[in-house]
């Protein structure tokens, strides 16, 4: 079952001000694009923005792993089980996100 009333995103082509990623937590500088999105869940209004690489990752990686809704993964608030899993696959689909997220992989000595 879906908490979510509403949902509405758009592309921006080149933000006003700083936002902070919802994916990375990273910011997003003036003059660069976003997708922004707001709505309604579970009768709470919010916001939010992300870059767009980020943003395509995130889609990616749901569409991967079938973790949609409450189960979406934002990958800067994933816990240290999901970490590694998803920066394996973020630096083999998404390595500018990877960074961004600060991971990378274990040198093998």
């Amino acid at each position: 079952m879906s908490f979510d009333d509403f949902h509405s995103g758009r592309t921006i082509k080149a933000t006003r001000k700083p936002h902070e990623c919802e994916h990375c937590g990273r910011q997003i500088e003036v003059g660069s694009p976003a997708e922004y999105g707001s709505g309604k869940y579970d009768g709470y209004f919010y916001t939010h923005y992300q870059h767009i690489e980020c943003r395509e990752a995130g889609i990616g990686y749901a569409k991967e792993t079938s973790l949609w809704g409450e189960e979406f993964t934002w990958f800067q608030h994933a816990d240290s089980d999901q970490r590694d899993d998803i920066g394996e696959w973020l630096l083999e689909h998404h390595p500018i996100v990877a960074e961004r997220i600060n991971y990378q992989r274990e040198e093998v000595a």
